[in-house]
């Protein structure tokens, strides 16, 4: 089989990271080289990293929009009240305020409705969950699954070199809330 060229090789990240084939067989079969040579490619460039990488950036450009989404909601849903309330205020103030306020008991019924489709539609909270707290808790969960996995690796693995370097896959695998990659020396999670 002759030397792949650079565009194979080219190719072959692309298909790898779009993920339009996963396994160093099929990649190989398509492009119609050796699975050894993907993998060689793979490990030196190190496709998997740059794949997570890639997912990483994927999840935080949607949680971007999610968050742009709901202030744009909000601030839709904010105008959308400042009218109900104009309109009530201006109903108070005239003579015959009375029909005027059943539309608006009505409108804001309909209107109040619509928000919560719109909020449910979009994956937000109906109880005034921000955005934040919900990272908070996902993160408080994660933390608890890693103790646990640490403490059962402590307690089932014998070899202190191999409960050492999974412990350290980890928690390289797993950044810290703020992204960083990086731990504090003081966390449980490092001792």
């Amino acid at each position: 089989m002759a030397r792949a060229s650079s565009k194979t090789r080219e190719e072959a990240r692309r298909l790898y990271l779009t993920g339009t084939l996963s396994t160093n067989a099929e990649i190989a079969a398509h492009l119609k080289v050796k699975p050894h040579t993907i993998g060689q490619w793979r490990r030196q460039e190190d496709w998997d990293g740059l794949r997570r990488k890639i997912d990483r950036r994927a999840a935080e450009t949607f949680v971007e929009k999610v968050a742009s989404d709901r202030t744009q909601l909000n601030a839709q849903h904010f105008q959308l009240w400042g009218l109900v309330v104009t309109q009530l205020l201006g109903a108070l103030k005239s003579g015959d305020p009375e029909k005027t306020v059943r539309h608006l008991d009505k409108a804001a019924g309909i209107l109040d409705r619509a928000q919560k489709g719109q909020r449910l539609a979009r994956g937000l909270a109906l109880d005034g969950q921000t955005e934040e707290q919900i990272r908070a808790e996902a993160q408080t969960e994660i933390r608890h699954l890693i103790d646990v996995f640490i403490d059962s690796v402590k307690e089932n693995v014998e070899d202190e070199e191999a409960r050492e370097r999974i412990r350290r896959a980890i928690l390289e695998a797993v950044p810290d809330e703020e992204g960083s990659g990086t731990r504090d020396p003081g966390d449980p999670l490092t001792h």
